[in-house]
């Protein structure tokens, strides 16, 4: 590297001069997300809008790698934005003692939130167990009956997924 009017310049192929600042792609692949997370991220407040050059691209310092780094490692955890946003003043680039104990925390709400998702999994799990054994336990009519027990029963009691557990709706296909 060769200093040049204050500034570093990498004589390797491809040269570019290093003014300590990068673009969305430069920073997006430093801390390992999409560009798109960053610009996301930016949208809804996470990370504060950068500087521009006069051609309007977008630079980044350091603080922004760090705190986007802070952010992706957060969201890696399982925690939402809204969380995410409440660490960030706790944090603040150097508060390291109390984002500690805030994540701690929330890592610990977490780990209670996943144990009763399993539960209602579970749940889940057993009664669709129920409905194939009733399933498996009379061969299939010719023709199915109006009510349609023969193909999807209602279950030992009146199958009915637990109410925790999220249906997607499918999407219509057009014939």
């Amino acid at each position: 590297m060769t200093w040049v009017q204050g500034q570093v310049l990498d004589l390797a192929p491809r040269c570019r001069v290093y003014r300590g600042e990068m673009r969305i792609s430069e920073l997006a692949q430093h801390v390992g997300v999409p560009v798109t997370t960053v610009r996301y991220y930016e949208r809804i407040g996470l990370l504060a809008d950068p500087e521009r050059t006069s051609s309007g691209y977008r630079e980044y310092d350091d603080e922004s790698a760090t705190r986007l780094l802070f952010i992706s490692r957060a969201r890696r955890l399982g925690l939402n934005c809204d969380q995410v946003a409440s660490l960030l003043p706790i944090w603040s680039g150097s508060n390291c003692t109390s984002a500690h104990d805030e994540v701690t925390r929330l890592i610990d709400d977490k780990k209670a939130e996943i144990a009763a998702r399993i539960e209602e999994l579970a749940s889940f799990a057993a009664q669709l167990d129920a409905v194939r054994a009733e399933l498996l336990a009379a061969p299939p009519p010719e023709a199915c009956r109006t009510d349609l027990t023969c193909c999807v029963p209602l279950g030992p009691t009146g199958f009915e997924p637990s109410e925790g557990i999220q249906r997607k709706a499918l999407p219509m296909v057009d014939r």
